[in-house]
């Protein structure tokens, strides 16, 4: 099956979209969250998500404009799953809502489906930096993903949100 091919400007306005409702989602979870730390957690990916739609844009500008690819640059490493506490240390009785729980689960469905659009949008790319930009928001997405797993993991067998002591979610 041939590969299919998106235009950079296609590709650039569906990652936008991307981004504009991953942060409409993030900033709606803080606010259904009862737990402080959950709301905090949730806080920091919107604001992630809208660092992400200020650099796509500008991308976007770019590419329109001059038909020129920005360099990408990474804030913050990926997260590392090996900095957040092992299921053995929770305990305790569940008290998450469930609906805390599903918003967990559909912010990871919605960051699995942006590692796919972005694999793909790196894959129909051809300029170098193009490629390298859509790669690294992935990589960056991933780090989402994997940041809300553990959550979702950890508030299943503990009674509240693991604060993560690496970035500073303090509102």
């Amino acid at each position: 099956m041939p590969k299919r091919r998106m235009k950079a400007e296609d590709a650039l306005k569906l990652a936008i979209e991307r981004e504009r409702g991953a942060n409409r989602f993030y900033l709606e979870a803080a606010g259904m969250t009862s737990d402080k730390d959950g709301g905090k957690m949730f806080k920091w990916l919107a604001r992630q998500e809208a660092r992400h739609l200020a650099k796509l844009r500008q991308q976007l500008r770019s590419v329109q404009r001059d038909d020129k690819w920005l360099e990408w640059r990474r804030r913050a490493d990926p997260i590392d799953r090996s900095e957040f506490p092992s299921a053995s240390e929770a305990s305790g009785q569940v008290t998450a809502s469930t609906s805390e729980k599903e918003v967990l689960r559909m912010a990871i469905k919605s960051e699995q489906e942006a590692l796919a659009f972005y694999a793909e949008a790196e894959d129909s790319t051809p300029d170098l930096r193009g490629k390298s930009m859509f790669k690294r928001l992935a990589g960056e997405e991933e780090g989402h993903r994997a940041l809300l797993e553990e959550e979702l993991e950890w508030i299943t067998m503990s009674r509240k949100y693991f604060t993560l002591h690496r970035f500073d979610l303090r509102g």
